[in-house]
């Protein structure tokens, strides 16, 4: 492929320099000439170890920020190298001791000898100057960097490299310079192309630009390590590019920090969000409990009011005291069951951390039918609860896995406005510290294009305003969170069941459970 004449490389280089007053003004010319020509080196920080105004101001116009010490520079996240001009040896040693790993350095010897090669004139006299000039600046690079530094020909066979562990495996840059960069780099016999690695080399040749990709590596002690890999063309006079500079970064450790840190973000949300979704239903729950209270506050005030009409009227009823021994009787019965309703309420409306123990879910099966109650007597719901004899339990959070249940049982009772049966069954899996729930339906079912997504957040196919999609993915996701599954089957106008799994009632199971299942 032949570029035009005028094309410029992309090998641009951040630095930041420590120099005095002096060596300045120079150094500042130097890179100005480097940066329009062929080799691009941008200063982007520059430290002036004695006052120098001329200097100062000269950085200023160019947009370089001066720092006041080195250790300020040292703080600065975006810089391939440091130049260190002064000659100054303890601090040579500080910067050497203090840089971060990624930013290579440069003494004042090197760096004397790095910026020669942009006083010497334009390098395009010759294509063999062109290419000894590309060689000797590339190979300069791979002392100054941390990461694995490769110089590559357009036949994939390594020129130069530096010693990098990743890369020889300890057995020195002799063992791979003249192999391929996929023999040497990957153990294979083709050049990289496929789907999860696909070649930044070819890219970069391609459109003439660097190229990037994400790369796994298997090291020789069996681990795996996730690499970027940076490709940078090389081109000579005419335009040509006739080799490239592959910078291998290992970036396992940012990867697992970013993956860790979304987990725990997601956790979070997670939990922010049950306690919404339990907002929501303990709005609907509240609406629901009061007309079952109202039942029983009106069957107390009656019968004691007719306790009273018959002592005001000094007589008793036919049956005398036992009429009497009745009513009371009966008010402490109702008043009983308020007070079941409303404990029930509060137990669900209670805010709590998350807790890992052994749930009864006979006992959290049956408060949540009572406080749905009235939303099924309304529609005159059939209810069929098939559950094992307690003990039949899960292990888990108490209030994320009532959660998931209220969610199943009122999306159930919602998709049959007009009657239906309500089953909800369950059970032991067989070889398995396992147990399963099914909350089904003879409702309107879901039709075959929501199925796929009826478990993302904000999905809903409720219409009117009477859902926002979090029902169901908080069911996935507290589910998921404990080691359990989640699964639907539906058809439209017929009905729907939605069974889930999660580790049997005991501490020992749900932790063989998670090990299995990771």
């Amino acid at each position: 492929m032949t570029l035009p004449v005028d094309f410029r490389h992309h090998l641009l280089l951040r630095c930041g320099v420590v120099a005095d007053g002096d060596r300045c003004l120079s150094i500042l010319k130097t890179l100005d000439t480097a940066e329009r020509r062929r080799w691009r080196v941008k200063m982007l920080y520059l430290v002036i170890t004695t006052d120098s105004d001329t200097c100062s101001s000269l950085a200023a116009e160019k947009g370089i920020r001066i720092l006041k010490t080195p250790q300020e520079l040292l703080a600065q996240s975006s810089l391939d190298f440091i130049m260190e001009m002064t000659g100054d040896a303890d601090l040579l040693a500080q910067l050497a001791r203090d840089k971060p790993s990624s930013v290579g350095l440069l003494d004042h010897h090197a760096a004397e000898l790095f910026l020669d090669q942009f006083r010497k004139g334009d390098p395009a006299t010759s294509r063999d100057s062109e290419i000894s000039l590309a060689t000797s600046f590339a190979s300069a690079l791979l002392e100054a960097s941390p990461d694995t530094v490769m110089v590559i020909d357009r036949n994939y066979r390594i020129l130069n490299c530096n010693d990098s562990e990743m890369l020889t495996g300890g057995k020195g840059r002799d063992s791979v310079i003249g192999r391929h960069c996929f023999e040497a780099v990957y153990n294979a016999l083709q050049p990289c192309s496929r789907i999860d690695r696909v070649c930044p080399m070819d890219k970069a040749i391609e459109t003439g630009r660097p190229a990037r990709g994400v790369h796994e590596m298997r090291m020789p002690d069996g681990t795996l390590r996730i690499s970027q890999v940076t490709t940078y063309p090389l081109v000579n006079h005419a335009g040509e590019i006739i080799q490239v500079v592959d910078v291998i970064r290992d970036i396992t450790e940012d990867v697992s920090e970013r993956i860790e840190a979304r987990t725990r973000a997601i956790k979070d949300d997670l939990n922010r969000f049950v306690q919404e979704d339990r907002l929501v239903t303990l709005g609907r729950l509240v609406a629901s409990v009061c007309h079952e209270i109202n039942n029983p506050i009106t069957s107390i005030v009656t019968f004691n009011k007719l306790i009273l009409s018959h002592i005001k009227e000094d007589q008793l009823p036919p049956e005398g005291l036992k009429a009497f021994e009745r009513y009371l009787e009966m008010s402490i019965r109702e008043a009983l069951r308020s007070g079941t309703i409303v404990n029930n309420l509060l137990t669900f409306a209670r805010q709590k951390g998350v807790e890992s123990g052994p749930v009864d879910l006979n006992e959290m099966v049956g408060t949540i039918m009572m406080l749905l109650g009235h939303q099924m007597d309304k529609t005159e719901l059939r209810r069929e609860v098939r559950l094992p004899e307690s003990p039949f339990g899960a292990y888990g959070d108490y209030a994320q896995i009532q959660q998931v249940l209220m969610n199943l049982i009122s999306n159930a009772i919602e998709a049959m406005p007009d009657g239906g049966t309500l089953t909800i069954e369950g059970g032991d899996e067989e070889g398995h510290d396992r147990i399963w729930l099914a909350v089904r339906d003879t409702g309107c079912g879901i039709a075959q294009e929501d199925l796929q997504r009826i478990f993302e957040p904000f999905y809903s196919t409720k219409t009117g305003g009477k859902g926002v999609g979090l029902g169901l993915s908080m069911v996935y996701g507290i589910t998921r969170e404990h080691n359990g599954t989640v699964v639907v089957d539906s058809t439209l106008g017929e009905g729907s069941c939605f069974k889930i799994t999660l580790p049997a009632g005991s501490q020992d199971a749900a932790l063989a459970d998670g090990e299995t299942t990771r």
